[in-house]
C-alpha cells in the first residue's frame, strides 16, 4: 500500500462500509428532516390546543432552531477536540430523550424545553455527519455520498407531512403527539449501528493515534493488512479557534461563501416552506387541503434532492449553487406577481417549483460544501459554524414571514424573500470555489 494514505483512501471505489456510514449519517439527516418537518405540520394543532398567541407560535417555530445553533457550535468544538464519534453517538442519545419529552409535553414551555433539546441534537448531528462521511470517502464519490443524505432529508419532510395527512382524521387534535413519538424509532436503530463504527481515521491521524488509525483505515478500505498501512507524520495542532475560519484570504473567502450560502437559503426555504401549510390555511383553505399542499409541495423537494445528488459529482458545487439561487429568485417574483389572484392550482405549482429549485441547488448543496472547505483540524467546528449559520438564516426567516405577511400581504414579503436569492447569487459568483473531484488534504 502507498505511504499516501489519504490517497489510497480517496482512490478507493465506494464499498459497503461507506454505504453504512453514508446511511448512519444520512439517518441523522432523516431525522433532522422529519423534526423541522413535523412542527409545520403541528402548528395546525398546536396553535389551537395550547391557545398560542401570535408571540408564543413564534417561539414554538424557532425553539428548535435556537437549540441547534447551540448544538452544532458546541458539539462541533468539542469534535474536533475530543473526536467524532463520541459525540456522533452523544447526540443520537439526546436526540431520542427530547423526541419522547415533546411528544408527552402537556405544559408549552417544557415544549419548547424539548425542542430546543431536540434541536441541540440536531445541530451536534449538522456538525458531525456531513464531517463523517466526507471524512472517510472516496473523493470522486465525496459529493454524491453527502449528497444523498439529503434525499432521506427530503424523505422525512414528505413523511411528516403524509403521517399528519393520515393520521389527522383518526386521532384529531392529537396528531402531533403521535407524530412527535414516531421519530424514537428511528432514533433508536440509528444509537445501535452507531456503535459499530470507527473513529475517523483522519482525525486519529491528527492526534497521533496511530494504532487505531491503521486499524479503521483498514475497515474502511475492507481486507488491507494493518502492518502494511504507512502513516504521515503528526502534523503540528492548532487551537481551534474562530480567527481559524479567516486564517487567509482563500480560507476567509471559502468561510464565507459556505456561511452566505446556508444562511441564505435556510432564510429563503424555511420563511417559505416552512409555513406551506399554515399560508394556505391563512388564506382560506381548509385544514385537510392545506395539508394536502403540505404533501405535494414536499414531493417536488425530494425530486429536488434525487436530481443534485445525479449532478452535484458532475455539474459541480458552485454551479448548482448560483444556479439554485437564481431560479429562487425567479420563482418567488413569479409568486410576487401572482398574489394578487389567489388561486390554489396556481400557487401550489409555484410553491412546488421553489422547492424543487432550491434543493437542486443551495438547500442539499450546504452538507456537501461545508466540510470539504475546511482542514481536518476545523472541519466539525467550522461546518458547525456554518450550520449555526443557517440554522440564524431560518429563525430570521420564519420570525419575518409571518411579521410581513400580516401587515404586508404575500406580495411584498415575496419580494423580501427574492433580493435574498438575489445577493445569495452574487456571493456564490464572488466568493465560491469548486470542490468537486478535489482531494480535502489538497483543497486545505
Amino acid at each position: 500500500m502507498s505511504s499516501d494514505v489519504f490517497n489510497a483512501m480517496d482512490s478507493a471505489k465506494v464499498n459497503g462500509f461507506h454505504k453504512r456510514v453514508t446511511w448512519l449519517s444520512g439517518m441523522g439527516v432523516f431525522l433532522e428532516g422529519y423534526d423541522f418537518t413535523n412542527i409545520a405540520s403541528a402548528l395546525v394543532f398546536l396553535v389551537p390546543y395550547f391557545h398560542l398567541t401570535p408571540e408564543r407560535t413564534a417561539l414554538l417555530a424557532v425553539s428548535t432552531h435556537v437549540g441547534t445553533i447551540i448544538g452544532a457550535l458546541l458539539i462541533g468544538y468539542l469534535a474536533d477536540r475530543l473526536g467524532r464519534k463520541f459525540m456522533y453517538m452523544t447526540d443520537i442519545v439526546l436526540y431520542a430523550v427530547f423526541a419522547i419529552m415533546s411528544a408527552v409535553a402537556t405544559d408549552f414551555w417544557v415544549l419548547v424545553a424539548a425542542r430546543i433539546g431536540l434541536g441541540i441534537a440536531i445541530g451536534a448531528d449538522q456538525a458531525l455527519s456531513f464531517t463523517i462521511i466526507a471524512e472517510f470517502a472516496p473523493r470522486k464519490s465525496r459529493g454524491r455520498l453527502n449528497a444523498s443524505t439529503w434525499i432521506l432529508w427530503t424523505v422525512a419532510s414528505c413523511s411528516a407531512y403524509v403521517l399528519s395527512f393520515v393520521l389527522n382524521p383518526l386521532l384529531g387534535e392529537q396528531t402531533w403527539r403521535v407524530v412527535f413519538a414516531l421519530a424514537l424509532i428511528p432514533s433508536l436503530i440509528v444509537l445501535i449501528g452507531r456503535r459499530k463504527l470507527p473513529e475517523s481515521p483522519r482525525w486519529l491521524i491528527q492526534k497521533g493515534r496511530y494504532d487505531e488509525a491503521r486499524a479503521a483505515i483498514a475497515e474502511t478500505l475492507e481486507n488491507v493488512p494493518v502492518e502494511l498501512i504507512k502513516l504521515p507524520p503528526i502534523n503540528k495542532e492548532s487551537k481551534i479557534s474562530w480567527r481559524m475560519l479567516f486564517a487567509s484570504k482563500t480560507q476567509t473567502h471559502r468561510t464565507l461563501y459556505i456561511c452566505i450560502m446556508w444562511f441564505c437559503v435556510t432564510f429563503n426555504t424555511y420563511g417559505v416552506s416552512y409555513f406551506t401549510p399554515y399560508i394556505f390555511k391563512t388564506l382560506g383553505f381548509t385544514a385537510h387541503l392545506s395539508l394536502l399542499g403540505g404533501v405535494i409541495v414536499s414531493l417536488f423537494a425530494v425530486a429536488g434532492a434525487v436530481i443534485m445528488f445525479l449532478l452535484v459529482d458532475k455539474v459541480g458545487r458552485k454551479s448548482l449553487a448560483v444556479a439554485g439561487f437564481a431560479l429562487l429568485a425567479v420563482v418567488d417574483i413569479g409568486i410576487v406577481l401572482v398574489s394578487g389572484n389567489i388561486v390554489f392550482p396556481v400557487l401550489l405549482a409555484l410553491f412546488s417549483l421553489f422547492q424543487l429549485f432550491a434543493w437542486v441547488g443551495p438547500a442539499g448543496l450546504v452538507g456537501v460544501v461545508a466540510p470539504e472547505v475546511f482542514p481536518t483540524s476545523i472541519r466539525s467546528f467550522g461546518t458547525g459554524v456554518a450550520a449555526a449559520a443557517g440554522r440564524l438564516g431560518s429563525i430570521v426567516g420564519i420570525l419575518l414571514f409571518p411579521i410581513l405577511l400580516n401587515r404586508f400581504g404575500l406580495q411584498i414579503t415575496m419580494a423580501v424573500f427574492c433580493l435574498d436569492a438575489v445577493i445569495a447569487t452574487i456571493a456564490m459568483i464572488v466568493f465560491g470555489t469548486e470542490t468537486k473531484g478535489i482531494a480535502l488534504e489538497e483543497i486545505a
